[in-house]
């Protein structure tokens, strides 16, 4: 059997090489391709239909064919709410009932969570939370006093526009209702801005930063 020369054989690895990072390239452009086709169907999208921006909403309860979102837990009541930092820095806030599981996540528009928290990260029994992007952090990190301690969380979105997910366990079909009253206490707002997207001197206070940095 003849072999190969000996010198083909980094060529071949090469061409490997080649084919792969062309099919790669073929995949990440069919993806962004497509991606305006499949956006109508997100989850922001379908969130985005049931409430204006900036304004907390409770989603439908789940039950078998009214699904709004997959694989959520029948024994949760949902809320979201979406935000567009167009308009300035969005706020979520409010008084949290003691020993009753609530959890939080923060979304860019397209899915990914950027930050997720449970009810145990309140302060006293207070949430308070800031999405904003660096720009607008940057303005209201540079008017917050320096002797008062911080008290909020201040999160660095990814994305302009996304949403947040509320879910509030009923440990018994009865505490429904009650699970979705303790959700629907909290406020969802957009920060005032100088209209441009640049909020206000003041308008948050001097609390406690906790950036996460885009990649």
């Amino acid at each position: 059997m003849k072999r190969k020369p000996l010198l083909s054989r980094p060529f071949e690895g090469l061409a490997w090489l080649v084919a792969i990072l062309c099919v790669a390239g073929v995949v990440h452009l069919v993806t962004i391709l497509i991606l305006p086709h499949i956006a109508p169907h997100s989850a922001y999208a379908r969130i985005a239909a049931q409430t204006p921006t900036g304004k907390l909403i409770l989603l439908p309860a789940i039950g078998p064919g009214h699904e709004m979102l997959p694989y959520e837990d029948p024994a949760v009541a949902l809320a979201a709410c979406t935000f567009d930092l167009t308009r300035g820095p969005a706020r979520l806030r409010g008084q949290l009932a003691a020993d009753a599981l609530m959890m939080l996540s923060f979304h860019a528009q397209y899915g990914q969570t950027f930050y997720a928290m449970t009810d145990r990260s309140a302060l006293r029994g207070r949430i308070e939370v800031v999405i904003a992007t660096r720009a607008q952090l940057d303005d209201i990190e540079a008017n917050d006093a320096e002797d008062e301690l911080p008290q909020e969380l201040r999160l660095e979105a990814p994305a302009r526009q996304g949403f947040i997910l509320l879910r509030a366990l009923a440990e018994r079909p009865s505490l429904m209702d009650e699970a979705r009253g303790r959700l629907s206490s909290l406020t969802c707002e957009n920060a005032r801005t100088d209209g441009s997207g640049r909020a206000l001197v003041g308008i948050l206070g001097a609390q406690r930063t906790l950036a996460l940095a885009r990649d």
